[in-house]
């Protein structure tokens, strides 16, 4: 595997300031659904815990929206 050490001018020393982001990923029969992405997470870990517990959807899942910087 190749490995490229970043240029003197592109590392930066900070964080990025970008908030976190997350959606819902659940299947219904088959087919695979995904809630828009959001960065309030009381909203999705609200419909986590709907869709966890009704009856039509399966494998619900909440996913994390990850930043990588190059």
């Amino acid at each position: 595997m190749a490995h490229a050490d970043p240029s003197p001018g592109t590392a930066t020393d900070t964080a990025t300031t970008e908030t976190d982001q997350w959606r819902l990923r659940y299947m219904v029969g088959d087919l695979e659904h995904y809630t828009e992405w959001t960065s309030e997470f009381p909203t999705i870990e609200n419909y986590y815990d709907q869709y966890r517990r009704g009856d039509y959807a399966h494998d619900v899942v909440i996913e994390r929206r990850a930043v990588v910087e190059r």
